[in-house]
């Protein structure tokens, strides 16, 4: 075979082989879009949502979606989304800014890493989500909620350290 020829079948494989894993990506990812997309639209028509700027995914008690946008009142909310509830609707305003708690938890947890933060549901409340670690060489790791309006602590759950089959 040619140098042309070689050139020739290993674009031709790789284009095959990216195709291929397109496909495959795209048929695991459909179910995920179509719920977030989901939840968007019952979230613009639950507050008449003029756009959206997040989508975050929460399970923790059950499956939900928040979706954080901007109302026709110009003013941030955010809407949960969940199968078997009604939507829950709460103008950032009259929350705890994600700045503020995180400020708050650092004078706290001064020794702590902040993996994330966001919006969940806890046992139907809307709550903030701390995912954190502590520790240098063994990590611990720990979910903090937070109650989404004033940010007075709820609970913690830390993650066994080692788990087994």
């Amino acid at each position: 075979m040619t140098l042309h020829r070689w050139i020739f079948v290993i674009v031709a494989a790789l284009l095959v082989i990216g195709t291929a894993f397109g496909i495959y990506y795209r048929e695991i990812q459909t179910a995920t879009w179509a719920a977030t997309n989901e939840a968007k639209t019952k979230a613009i028509e639950a507050a008449q949502l003029q756009s959206v700027e997040t989508v975050y995914t929460h399970a923790w008690n059950k499956k939900s979606w928040i979706v954080k946008g901007i109302d026709q009142d110009n003013q941030n909310v955010f809407v949960w989304i969940a199968d078997d509830m009604e939507p829950k609707i709460i103008k950032e305003a009259d929350s705890i800014s994600r700045q503020a708690l995180k400020d708050s938890f650092h004078s706290s947890k001064p020794d702590a890493t902040i993996k994330r933060i966001q919006p969940g549901l806890l046992d139907d409340e809307p709550v903030w989500e701390i995912y954190y670690s502590t520790g240098e060489r063994s990590k611990h790791y720990f979910y903090d909620f937070y109650a989404f309006d004033s940010g007075s602590f709820i609970n913690s759950y830390r993650l066994p350290a080692k788990t087994e089959p």
